[in-house]
């Protein structure tokens, strides 16, 4: 008993150093190195853009509405809500230029009753030219060819008529083996207008607007005897 008495001082002190080194070691502050990014000249910081600028970007990349009176009375006022197209003057200015490509031609006088480019999915081929965003001077014969094909599958999806169209875009031995390279250019150019394939009615009447007397708009369907 006597031995027992004696130890409860020293363990009292060993327990109250442990104690004192814990409560040392948490009030010690760690080495922490922080990484920060520094631009590295002034041009950096200008170039890099705010969080509020890019949500002002993402706003402008939305589709525009605008609300047109259909039907107004003394209490009642019918509003419709109506898109605002993306083509550019330089587009349907280039898209005219292209006509007179004889390959496209070619092209349009095969579809003599307008299966893949009546006056309607070329409107849409122009509405596409702006929607991919690029400069005027780009647009080439490619791109004009794939729009329509684009337009009459998402319109009327006439799978007989467009396969018609392929030996006289890329010849009777070649077609076959370039159709697939063709479906590719599509698929680039679906996801260059950001998937934003349908175009309404009254876009397409705006771009014919635009120049009433041309020759093109003269392919309509309701005219073919």
């Amino acid at each position: 008993m006597e031995s027992s008495g004696n130890e409860d001082p020293l363990w009292c002190l060993l327990s109250l150093i442990l104690i004192f080194s814990l409560v040392a070691s948490l009030l010690a502050t760690p080495n922490v190195t922080i990484e920060t990014y520094l631009p590295l000249t002034s041009e950096d910081i200008t170039q890099s853009p705010s969080l509020s600028e890019k949500r002002n970007e993402s706003r402008q990349k939305r589709k525009r509405n605008v609300w047109s009176v259909i039907e107004s009375t003394d209490t009642k006022l019918v509003l419709k809500r109506r898109k605002i197209a993306d083509f550019r003057p330089e587009d349907l200015k280039a898209f005219f230029r292209l006509l007179e490509d004889p390959v496209i031609r070619k092209f349009l006088d095969s579809d003599s009753h307008f299966k893949v480019a009546d006056k309607y999915l070329l409107s849409v081929a122009v509405e596409y030219s702006g929607r991919v965003t690029l400069p005027a001077y780009t647009h080439n014969r490619v791109r004009f060819l794939v729009a329509p094909f684009i337009a009459n599958q998402i319109e009327e999806d006439d799978m007989k008529s467009k396969f018609s169209m392929m030996p006289v875009l890329f010849g009777k031995r070649l077609w076959h083996s370039l159709y697939y390279d063709f479906r590719r250019v599509q698929r680039k150019f679906i996801v260059a207008m950001n998937w934003r394939v349908l175009v309404t009615c009254q876009i397409c009447d705006e771009i014919q607007a635009q120049a009433p007397t041309h020759w093109v708009w003269e392919r309509d369907r309701d005219l073919l005897t």
